[in-house]
């Protein structure tokens, strides 16, 4: 019995497969063409990313760290900039100083004056002394009144006049510092005027007159300050006070009493910085001689 139809399972021409082509003895079925197409996708990404995209991105890159470079530099100028005014306005703060510094010290004028000023500032006290003389002799007896002269001859004032007694400069003592007196910075940088200073007058008057001293422009320096009571000697140095003997008593004025003097000496020393040495003369070369 004979199948339906014209099927004969056992055609030898009739193929049970597709055929594909075959290279290099691989046949290219689908799974082979999609592997061999992802792999030449993969390629040309690559080489589209090496030809294009990699020299554009080394350029942004190379651009990106210039724009870096640059912006470092003008933070660096800005940071520089600012260290230059700094450094300007501290210089200039320094100039400041040195100048008050220098002004403390004395220059030529005021050491021309210094006598002067020493002289005003003792006569300033007595002012005022001639009046306090007269309301204190009103409480005294007509005998004392009476003597003022004489008084005042043998030492004793009821108000005591200030006077600058003796201003002796020492030339030996004075010039350029060279003994560390004031340090060793100091050396060869300040110029000293020594002079010995002898002065009276009383308490108040004496503490005024170095209290005002202190204030003058130069810049002053006292040292050995010896103040005695008196004028030093030794036949002067008991108080003198005013009394009288009346039966066998000696009693005292309680309010006729002379105002103690008191002497005091000290050395002076005006300090002054150095001028700096003028420069020399420039040497104008001969002229030619003419030909």
């Amino acid at each position: 019995m004979t199948a339906g139809g014209d099927f004969l399972p056992n055609d030898p021409n009739l193929d049970t497969e597709p055929g594909y082509p075959v290279i290099f003895g691989i046949a290219l079925t689908p799974t082979i063409l999609g592997i061999l197409l992802a792999v030449g996708g993969i390629a040309l990404a690559a080489y589209l990313f090496l030809s294009l995209v990699q020299p554009e991105l080394e350029k942004y890159n190379d651009l990106k760290q210039k724009v870096e470079t640059k912006e470092n530099q003008v933070q660096q100028a800005a940071a520089i900039a600012k260290q230059i005014a700094d450094a300007n306005a501290n210089l200039e703060a320094a100039k400041k100083q040195r100048t008050e510094v220098l002004n403390l010290f004395s220059n030529e004028s005021t050491l021309n004056t210094l006598l002067l000023d020493l002289n005003r500032q003792v006569e300033t006290r007595n002012a005022g002394v001639a009046r306090l003389e007269q309301d204190r002799l009103a409480a005294c007896p007509a005998w004392v009144r009476n003597n003022v002269e004489a008084l005042r001859k043998s030492g004793i004032e009821l108000a005591r006049r200030a006077s600058l007694k003796d201003f002796t400069p020492d030339p030996k003592a004075s010039g350029v510092i060279t003994d560390n007196a004031y340090g060793s910075l100091v050396n060869n940088k300040l110029q000293r005027q020594v002079a010995t200073v002898n002065l009276e007058g009383n308490v108040n008057q004496t503490q005024a007159i170095f209290r005002n001293i202190e204030r003058l422009q130069p810049f002053l320096v006292f040292k050995d300050v010896k103040i005695v009571v008196g004028d030093g000697t030794q036949t002067n140095t008991s108080v003198n006070r005013l009394f009288e003997i009346r039966g066998n008593t000696v009693q005292f004025l309680p309010n006729c009493q002379p105002e103690q003097k008191l002497t005091t000496t000290f050395r002076l020393e005006a300090l002054s910085p150095i001028a700096p040495a003028a420069p020399a003369a420039a040497v104008k070369p001969a002229p030619a001689p003419a030909k």
